[in-house]
């Protein structure tokens, strides 16, 4: 009898763990009710800088004042995330200084997107990244300053993509959240190449057109959802006139669904309100660059009626973005 009764007991045990842990799990798969993350941009990380022509290391380190890049970099990794409670991080750009640099010799020398990636295996938190223009840069020296050129763009893109699996898919991708009742689409643009002739008159952000008909195929993807839209280059009141052409502008500007913008790239914090015809806008928010202080980061929450965006290097709201 003792033993049915310890059997018993056992099975009892048993069938209590699997509700406990039903439980969790059924808490755990429950649909959250805010997403949070960190928005920071244009790094300008730089390793192994005693292999490359010193003309050029010394013009980034002192002349662009970039020496302490990596470690203003790190402060904020061991430090933010954690303190911010946020569930991921997204770089819009400019994570390296620059894709290839030429050494002493004349070489051309190209790893510092491999390096960037073995720096972030040091930490554990989940990140996206867009790709920045000096993401994609060689540099050279001559006539006493950095000569940056983007005609190894190709090779730089074919490196992010085999080193981050954000790239997976290519250098521009989208991610669907599902907050309460409100679908967010998160579309990560690729507008880092910019090095246009001035014959060409290209009115800069720009993106390629298998992108631009990517982009116009997400953004018609459903009615019911909100696109956040992730770049590096932002628009600027020349690229927003009608008579500068600029196809990306006109794609975001066609959907009303698109409610926000966050770039980088000009190194300040701007808010700009570009209007729609539909008498809505979208607001596009510049983040300060990392390489010049830990603390210019934005933290954004997205809940099923708002978009709440703080002030750099704090939790405090600078702007709140109604959806509904």
């Amino acid at each position: 009898m003792m033993i049915f009764k310890s059997i018993f007991s056992g099975l009892g045990n048993i069938f209590l763990l699997i509700f406990i842990f039903l439980l969790i799990v059924g808490d755990l798969s429950a649909q959250k009710d805010t997403l949070s993350f960190l928005h920071i941009t244009d790094m300008h990380t730089m390793f192994n800088l005693e292999n490359y022509d010193p003309d050029i290391v010394y013009h980034r380190e002192y002349t662009r004042n970039y020496k302490d890049a990596n470690n203003r970099f790190r402060q904020f990794m061991k430090t933010t995330p954690d303190d911010t409670g946020s569930d991921m991080i997204i770089a819009t750009g400019d994570m390296i200084d620059f894709f290839d640099a030429k050494t002493v010799q004349g070489n051309r020398l190209a790893y510092q997107v491999e390096l960037f990636a073995r720096l972030m295996d040091e930490y554990h938190y989940p990140i996206y990244l867009t790709l920045g223009n000096h993401d994609i840069f060689s540099y050279e020296w001559g006539k006493n300053k950095v000569i940056p050129d983007q005609l190894h763009t190709g090779r730089a893109r074919a490196a992010w993509i085999r080193n981050f699996d954000c790239f997976r898919e290519g250098t521009y991708y989208s991610r669907i959240y599902e907050i309460g009742n409100t679908t967010y689409r998160l579309i990560f643009l690729d507008n880092s190449f910019y090095q246009f002739k001035k014959q060409e008159k290209m009115v800069n952000p720009y993106i390629d057109k298998p992108q631009l008909h990517w982009l116009l195929t997400e953004l018609k993807a459903s009615e019911e959802d909100v696109e956040i839209v992730l770049m590096h280059i932002p628009f600027t009141q020349e690229s927003a006139l009608p008579e500068s052409n600029n196809e990306l502008y006109e794609a975001l500007t066609s959907v009303p669904s698109v409610r926000l913008i966050l770039a980088g790239h000009f190194h300040k914090g701007e808010v700009i309100n570009f209007p729609l015809s539909n008498g809505k806008q979208i607001v596009q928010v510049g983040t300060d660059a990392l390489v010049t202080g830990a603390d210019k980061w934005r933290l954004v929450h997205l809940t099923e009626n708002n978009i709440i965006v703080s002030s750099m290097g704090t939790t405090t709201s600078e702007l709140i973005i109604p959806i509904k």
